[in-house]
């Protein structure tokens, strides 16, 4: 991915609201001409436009549709939705005087109104998909991209099995062992953000993301690191699932980790069960090396215990490296 596309597509993080959606959509009509004929092109496919200018949220009394256009004297609005389900379909019609057909209509879920086409984020994102032009390559990845973690899209390509899905589950369950640990450098264990209610939620993502994991509370002994909330689960929404454990740079969770590692990052060698600590997405990371190991034990407990030598390398990295700081 180069600088510009994960630029745009790092927007997704912090602008992942409805008006975000329409205003970083906006900008990308603004600086591509191309872009816009193709987003236009999807809602009113009948019609060939020129010249149009692209406004926000125009107001017409109680109405207010995310983009406004004129053409050959005609108006043209459409109306972007994420997950809010308050519709405007006869209400901008209405006000605005126009006929169905010129009311565009997209959302992040199916859903249909008798006598108007509405669309998906999930169709825009392979209409678009398709029509790539090779100078703006990297600018209209980035969006793409952008929309996918925004809408939450996903487009399968092989057909599904269940037969994986009860092993993500006692993954998850597992953890709860993997954590405890009490020995002469430190102590772990699972921590149950049902006992905080300002926990905050997991920042790394949730199963509709397809991530799933825990947090576990760290105390390290005979060193001057603050107590430490670190977090260790798996990818899953590729076809080749990632176990990691990351240290976040939040204030009362990861941080001390983060920034006793930020700097330290190349000093950090290969180690038995990961291959580097790199820092993505505001947390430092340590990627599971052994997932092919893993998966050909033959039983719960091996794998479990090779899990936690994974866990206690990674802490004791940690510890060695405040030790000699």
């Amino acid at each position: 991915m180069s600088v510009t596309e994960k630029f745009i597509s790092n927007l997704s993080f912090r602008l992942n609201k409805e008006n975000d959606l329409s205003d970083i959509t906006w900008a990308m009509c603004e600086t591509s001409d191309l872009f816009l004929t193709e987003f236009l092109a999807f809602f009113f496919p009948s019609v060939d436009f020129d010249e149009v200018t692209l406004q926000r949220e125009v107001a017409n009394d109680d109405s207010r549709p995310d983009f406004y256009f004129e053409y050959n004297d005609k108006i043209y609005l459409i109306e972007c939705k994420i997950w809010d389900r308050n519709h405007h379909f006869a209400q901008y019609t209405k006000r605005f005087g126009i006929p169905n057909e010129q009311l565009g209509y997209i959302t992040n879920y199916p859903m249909m109104k008798e006598g108007f086409a509405v669309h998906t984020w999930t169709e825009l994102y392979s209409y678009l998909k398709k029509r790539i032009p090779t100078e703006e390559k990297e600018l209209w990845n980035g969006y793409l991209e952008y929309l996918k973690q925004v809408c939450y899209i996903f487009i399968p390509t092989k057909p599904m099995n269940t037969d994986g899905m009860y092993s993500l589950y006692a993954f998850y369950c597992s953890l709860d062992e993997v954590f405890a640990c009490d020995n002469d450098k430190y102590t772990s264990l699972i921590y149950d953000s049902r006992k905080d209610t300002n926990s905050g939620g997991n920042i790394y993502g949730t199963p509709r993301d397809g991530v799933m994991g825990k947090y576990f509370d760290v105390t390290f002994k005979h060193i001057r690191l603050q107590q430490t909330w670190g977090w260790m689960g798996v990818y899953f929404e590729r076809e080749k699932p990632v176990i990691c454990i990351g240290f976040d740079n939040r204030e009362g969770w990861g941080e001390p980790v983060y920034k006793l590692l930020k700097n330290q990052l190349t000093k950090i060698k290969k180690g038995k069960y990961f291959d580097s600590a790199y820092e993505d997405g505001n947390s430092i990371w340590f990627d599971f090396n052994k997932v092919d190991r893993f998966n050909s034990l033959d039983s719960p407990s091996k794998q479990i215990s090779l899990l936690r030598s994974y866990f206690f390398e990674v802490l004791d990295v940690i510890y060695t490296i405040k030790q000699n700081a």
